[in-house]
């Protein structure tokens, strides 16, 4: 009896030890709880917060910023969004998303070449509504992952009552990566974006509780800090700028400015953006401005203050690329 009752206790154990344990990845038995914290310690590469998503590679949707298309949907989910002027005065809007992965997104509008060198930064999945010629040319040549709205790709986009073309073109994030999928992208490779810190760089700040941006003298954008939600708060033409679905203000922990050559190329206005040099710009964080010298490195415009990268504080970054006739100014 003393021996039944051994073996009793022995198969309790193994059953009690085989119940907590579940087949990983890998097919080798590891703990639940150990899995659960492993996914939701891991840091997003373009943000700096934790967490527990799936692996899949970065989406570059270009968005209109035609006064047509305001206010826009879904540059509130956006990890990194990047200004830069088209034709004449407007500018676009490249979002990079990866750590959401659902949302309506629009409008989209066409890519330009200058673009697709910060696209090379994530090795990002281009979402775009065509394109200028040398732009789609080389999305060809260079086999670029991209997902053309009006072209091979249209399945995946659609056209909304309430806007005039060609404002009215509209995905959503669930579509896109569907199409990333469906494509073979899905195992491109995340790189990290930046350095992040929970605390600005110290050094020669100053305050910068409002920004105005001259992208061009019919052209300007602006920043107000919050200090009760320690972020700014976007501005176009003077208007707090919104997501036209949840009517919340738009808003960043980091603002990155920096001046590029722009040079315009042809009549119909198209430009060239020297998105791959250095230059001079500000980063604001917490209601300060630091002057910082900025490199391109991998597709990302980063900032350098001192000969060192100055890291950005967890959360989510505007950069904005303005002309080297543009103006930045800050109380």
């Amino acid at each position: 009896m003393k021996n039944a009752g051994r073996w009793l206790v022995y198969g309790l154990l193994i059953f009690a030890l085989a119940a907590c344990s579940v087949p990983g990845p890998s097919g080798k038995n590891e703990n639940q709880s150990g899995e659960k914290k492993k996914a939701v310690n891991k840091i997003d590469p373009l943000t700096g917060l934790t967490t527990g998503g799936a692996e899949h590679p970065v989406l570059m949707v270009m968005l209109n910023n035609h006064r047509n298309a305001r206010p826009q949907t879904g540059l509130d989910r956006a990890d990194i969004v990047v200004e830069i002027l088209a034709e004449g005065e407007i500018t676009r809007f490249a979002a990079f998303y990866h750590s959401q992965t659902g949302g309506k997104v629009g409008p989209v509008r066409s890519v330009r070449n200058y673009y697709l060198d910060l696209a090379e930064g994530a090795d990002a999945v281009v979402a775009h509504a065509g394109g200028a010629k040398d732009a789609l040319a080389r999305i060809e040549q260079e086999n670029i992952p991209g997902l053309d709205g009006i072209h091979e790709d249209a399945r995946y986009f659609s056209r909304v009552s309430f806007r005039k073309p060609p404002h009215n073109l509209y995905t959503d994030l669930e579509r896109l990566y569907e199409a990333v999928r469906e494509q073979g992208y899905q195992s491109l490779p995340v790189k990290k974006a930046y350095q992040f810190s929970k605390t600005a760089e110290t050094g020669q700040r100053e305050s910068a509780g409002r920004i105005d941006l001259d992208y061009h003298p019919l052209y300007k954008a602006g920043y107000e800090y919050d200090s009760a939600s320690k972020s700014y708060i976007r501005y176009t033409e003077g208007v707090r700028q919104v997501d036209r679905e949840t009517k919340q203000p738009l808003s960043m922990q980091n603002v990155l400015v920096v001046f590029a050559k722009h040079q315009i190329v042809d009549s119909v206005g198209h430009r060239t953006v020297a998105v791959k040099a250095s230059g001079r710009g500000y980063l604001f964080q917490q209601g300060k401005a630091l002057s910082i010298e900025w490199r391109y490195r991998d597709g990302w415009i980063i900032p350098f203050a001192g000969g060192k990268e100055v890291p950005m504080l967890p959360g989510k970054t505007w950069v904005n690329v303005l002309p080297e006739t543009g103006r930045v100014s800050f109380q």
